[in-house]
């Protein structure tokens, strides 16, 4: 009789550590995907510059003149060199300096005069580039903070 006692008592510490071994890992998962979209990143609801959303392409500056003009300073993270820079600045295209043939770590601007925009304005940046390495063409999305 005590075997089977002490089976009892096994059976259930087992299904609650179970059964809090799952609400663990749901909660670790959960973490994992809000890390992973930047709502941890401080940054991004701080005060003055703000940029986001890309993944290869980084904003490493940017200026801007209310409502028209901007001028957006990128860098090349895809550790090979990419060709055929296209951007887009509030659905405005904008013309890049160097588009073509920039290297792995490099950089590039590009400049809109054309844009309509206000202070505080969340604008959309799309980027399409083509890379060297295997000839494919990328499209990244992301946005600056207008200030």
């Amino acid at each position: 009789m005590k075997v089977m006692k002490n089976k009892r008592k096994g059976q259930a510490a087992l299904e609650y550590l179970v059964t809090y071994g799952w609400a663990v890992l749901a909660i670790v998962i959960i973490a994992a995907v809000l890390w992973y979209l930047g709502v941890f990143n401080p940054n991004r609801y701080a005060a003055g510059k703000q940029s986001g959303g890309f993944s290869t392409l980084t904003v490493i500056d940017y200026t801007s003149t209310v409502p028209t003009t901007a001028s957006v300073v990128f860098g090349n993270a895809a550790g090979t060199t990419i060709n055929s820079i296209a951007v887009t600045i509030d659905n405005v295209t904008a013309p890049c300096s160097p588009s073509t043939n920039v290297a792995a770590n490099g950089q590039f601007t590009c400049d809109v005069s054309t844009a309509a925009f206000a202070v505080g304005d969340q604008v959309t940046v799309s980027a399409t580039y083509t890379s060297a390495l295997s000839g494919l063409v990328h499209t990244e999305n992301g946005f600056v903070r207008v200030i």
